[in-house]
């Protein structure tokens, strides 16, 4: 993924991690089928599901509760989607 941004190099990291066989086998296609390794899939599958992130200007308006009902759940949600 390229970055306009020039501070976004990108930074190699050894990882070990664990997913189903399932999981591999699927991640494997869609490397074949992109002509990519499968560690590319995975940075833009971590890069993907971030990307969103760096909209949120403050994290420190955010609270999250030890636990909440699944209505409170349903309810914060309905007010962000409000406020959106």
């Amino acid at each position: 993924m390229k970055s306009v941004n020039p501070k976004n190099e990108y930074i190699p990291l050894n990882l070990r991690i664990s997913v189903r066989r399932d999981t591999l086998r699927l991640i494997s296609e869609m490397a074949q089928d992109m002509g990519i390794s499968i560690n590319e899939v995975f940075s833009f599958l971590a890069e993907d599901s971030v990307i969103d992130l760096e909209m949120i200007e403050n994290f420190n308006d955010i609270e999250i509760p030890n636990k909440c009902s699944l209505d409170d759940l349903k309810n914060e949600i309905l007010k962000k989607k409000n406020f959106s």
